[in-house]
């Protein structure tokens, strides 16, 4: 039990909360109309719907007269004002399963395209690496045949130092020939 000791009597307080203010105008609009005699009995009325209503079994409340049994619940019919709120929860229940739709179809298009690019890029892969092999095999047959080609050995001299120009005395010195052909190339 809620309560350990069994009132009769409930109240109920209203504040001035945007979200209370609204529910006592629909009270109180609910008690004009003189559908309910009493607040008590339109309270117990949405507390009969809130609390033992089951779609299943739709039956009207009990009188004041019967006792409703406990094995048995008791299903009161849905007041007026709430079916509005039943086909709006229902239009919102549409509305988020097509949403999870569409963003499942998105992510479906979105998987396709990964797998297309995933796809494009193994082959991109494959065939650098195809390439590479091929390169690789070239360079391996020039290697080879350049093993198998005999090496020749030259000796390398050491590069010879140009000669210094030779005066024409040193010349002279050299050659008597041109010792004396010098002496008439300078009167020349």
């Amino acid at each position: 039990m809620l309560w350990p000791n069994r009132k009769q009597t409930q109240s109920v307080t209203f504040t001035e909360d945007a979200a209370d203010q609204t529910l006592l105008d629909a009270i109180e609009q609910e008690l004009s109309q003189a559908k309910y005699q009493t607040f008590s009995n339109l309270c117990k009325q949405a507390l009969w719907q809130f609390l033992l209503l089951s779609k299943s079994e739709p039956t009207s409340p009990p009188l004041a007269s019967e006792t409703p049994n406990p094995n048995s619940p008791q299903v009161l019919p849905i007041l007026p004002n709430l079916q509005p709120l039943e086909e709006r929860l229902f239009e919102i229940k549409n509305k988020l399963t097509d949403l999870e739709k569409k963003v499942l179809a998105d992510d479906g298009t979105k998987i396709e395209k990964l797998e297309t690019q995933f796809h494009q890029l193994t082959q991109q892969v494959t065939q650098l690496q195809t390439s590479i092999n091929q390169k690789l095999t070239e360079i391996a047959t020039g290697l080879e045949t350049v093993k198998s080609q005999p090496v020749i050995i030259m000796e390398s001299k050491p590069p010879q130092p140009e000669p210094e120009p030779v005066s024409q005395e040193a010349m002279a010195e050299v050659d008597p020939l041109l010792k004396r052909l010098g002496s008439l190339l300078d009167d020349f």
